[in-house]
């Protein structure tokens, strides 16, 4: 705990002064955070829980600015009615009832969000999967969702990985295959089809000038599109976009009144600690989220603008369309894109809002092609934890280019509807991930390793007393789809009636309402029977003027239990790394306590990220043998690589 108290000073030192309230001393009770919002004015403000078509439509009638755009496509509220009522048409001619499920493979595409509002108005769900999901996950989760119809984007890996997936056990009648140009200009399609085509090795990158290089410069990339519908044709289950509208016409709209409790969404759990779990998500859950949005003083004014990269698969994807619509915020829709080619997007499309994690954030600031971030409003940043040298980079970033906007961090999961925290501008402090929503609670508890245990007989902690981190309120999910037993383990009724919703983040809240991350309970480590948090070594690490990137775990020691290592990058013109590693050593034992100095520090090239979601990938360093001699060597407490293998990747 010590050494967790020693950081919570030094953050505040690092933001100046911090107010301390008289209060009872547990955010449950005092609930804090209500000193950033209009608390009297919203806190009894009851949304029309109904289903998520008729509460977004009720929310923006008075919205007479295009609210969505793709690729130059502009719609307002009238053409997206006219798009979600023409998709219940559609789903009514085929057959779609209450309850039925529909599942989706798209990327950030204008139909993802016509087809999830028309289903939910239908009282229907949708399954929402990965783009780069594999055939086996695809098979197990149109299984779990008893989906018997699965639209999917128009393109050749997600079409043969959904082929694959019908030969082991996907239930689909059928797929309906749908371009990812389908809402695009035409000048957009040929802009994305001559991308295409340098991408498939054309040497000339200027742009085409003639009909007859415009041919030429399209030929394979529209072959391999011929290609493509020349397999779906021996097909039978398969059928164009274009072909399901002329089979499903009519004018029958088979709709519900109400449905708040339905579910609307199945959304999966990214599944790094086992099989992925299918989040069930209600009309409630996002209709409280949005209301949040609306009424959380965040600065989601309406008339501003945001861009989206998140697929629709994730549910911050919710966050960052559907509330943003809900708050009168334009949309602008981007279906494909690489974080190199981020920061361009952002200085082409110029959002006040937009929504990222710290990858994206660092390639802005690495890239450096901003002469002017005075658009910038709120630059958010959430899915992983932006540490405390990288949110004073990308602020200083800003403001070196004639803005005045700081990054907003926000928290959440996905059992909980997204976010349950973001920093509002009053609020805000360095180190931060972000007050409570305001309709959503959050409070820390005694942390408990296994799972069978009376979560009535928890105690709540103090500010500034690290727990974990537990959420209540209506965004939390109905449960995991067929597994109760999962369900049963998260969701747990707590000695005040309320359900809590436990995160296994460990982290703490001060007087203000703020919260804290100190990283994963399973990443936390005891050392000679005191607790360490490896993130807190990060932040100390990182701040160094020598190291470019770290990341700390544990390791089994015989004689203390766990062990802090310390996986480190040196910047390029590092020589003398003796003399870092002792100089990290003072550092850390000053800020954090003897306990947290590192047992070994491994000089290594790049650190692992995990394909699935981007995020720093620590199991694969915990599981990495750095004491094998075969291909490390050792020298005092400096661990470097005999061969530099690219396995980390």
């Amino acid at each position: 705990m010590e050494n967790l108290k020693l950081v919570d000073k030094n953050l505040k030192i690092l933001n100046d002064d911090v107010k301390v309230s008289s209060l009872t001393g547990y955010a449950s009770i005092d609930k804090p955070q209500k000193k950033w919002y209009k608390w009297e004015e919203y806190k009894d403000l009851e949304p029309n829980y109904t289903n998520i078509y008729d509460y977004f439509f009720e929310v923006a009638k008075d919205y007479d600015w295009p609210l969505l755009e793709y690729y130059g496509r502009k719609y307002t509220l009238n053409d997206i009615k006219e798009e979600v009522d023409d998709k219940i048409k559609k789903l009514t001619a085929m057959g779609i009832k209450p309850n039925d499920t529909v599942s989706f493979i798209f990327l950030d595409v204008p139909e993802a969000i016509f087809f999830g509002l028309a289903l939910a108005k239908m009282g229907a769900i949708s399954n929402s999967m990965k783009f780069d999901e594999s055939p086996e996950n695809i098979a197990y989760k149109t299984r779990l969702a008893d989906s018997k119809y699965t639209f999917i984007q128009e393109v050749p890996f997600i079409v043969d990985n959904v082929i694959k997936s019908l030969e082991i056990g996907n239930p689909s009648r059928e797929i309906i295959t749908v371009p990812v140009t389908e809402e695009m200009p035409k000048v957009a399609v040929l802009n994305m089809l001559y991308e295409e085509s340098k991408n498939n090795g054309l040497k000339d990158k200027s742009p085409f000038k003639t009909l007859r290089e415009m041919q030429k410069v399209f030929a394979q990339t529209l072959a391999e599109k011929k290609g493509l519908k020349e397999r779906l044709a021996v097909r039978p289950n398969f059928i164009s976009y274009s072909e399901w509208k002329k089979k499903y016409k009519g004018d029958a709209m088979d709709t519900i009144t109400g449905g708040a409790l339905n579910t609307c969404y199945i959304i999966y759990t990214g599944g790094t600690t086992g099989t992925s779990k299918g989040v069930e998500l209600t009309n409630k859950n996002l209709i409280a989220s949005a209301h949040s949005f609306l009424h959380s003083d965040m600065d989601f004014d309406k008339g501003k603008t945001s861009m989206n990269i998140l697929p629709p698969s994730i549910s911050y994807y919710f966050n960052a369309t559907y509330n943003l619509l809900c708050s009168g915020v334009k949309v602008n829709l981007i279906s494909k894109f690489t974080p190199s080619e981020y920061p361009s997007l952002i200085k082409k499309n110029r959002p006040n809002i937009f929504m990222a994690g710290p990858i994206l954030l660092k390639e802005i600031v690495k890239a450096d092609i901003l002469d002017d971030t005075s658009f910038m409003t709120v630059p958010i940043s959430g899915g992983d934890k932006l540490d405390l040298v990288e949110e004073r980079e990308f602020n200083d970033y800003v403001k070196a280019h004639g803005g005045d906007a700081i990054v907003r961090q926000g928290y959440g999961m996905t059992e909980c509807s997204a976010a349950a925290t973001y920093i509002n501008r009053k609020a805000s402090l360095l180190g931060s991930i972000g007050i409570p929503l305001m309709y959503v609670d959050v409070a820390i508890f005694d942390y408990v390793e296994y799972k069978d245990f009376d979560a009535s007989k928890l105690e709540e902690k103090k500010y500034h007393e690290v727990g974990e981190i537990c959420i209540s309120g209506p965004t939390i999910m109905k449960g995991y789809r067929k597994d109760s037993e999962a369900t049963n383990q998260v969701l747990r009724l707590h000695k005040d009636g309320k359900i809590w919703l436990h995160t296994e983040d460990l982290g703490y809240m001060d007087e203000e309402g703020r919260v804290f991350h100190c990283g994963r309970a399973k990443r936390m480590l005891t050392r000679s029977g005191e607790k360490v948090w490896p993130s807190s070594i990060e932040n100390t690490v990182k701040m160094d003027q020598n190291v470019a990137d770290c990341c700390c775990v544990k390791l089994k020691d015989e004689v203390e239990r766990e062990v802090p290592v310390c996986h480190i990058i040196l910047k390029d013109n590092v020589d003398n790394k003796e003399e870092v590693i002792e100089n990290l050593d003072k550092k850390i034992e000053m800020a954090l306590g003897t306990i947290c100095v590192p047992k070994y520090y491994v000089i290594t090239d790049n650190i692992p990220i995990t394909p699935a979601n981007n995020k720093v990938d620590f199991m694969k360093l915990e599981n990495t043998d750095i004491l094998d001699t075969n291909n490390y060597s050792i020298n005092g407490k400096i661990i470097t690589e005999k061969v530099k293998r690219k396995v980390l990747n």
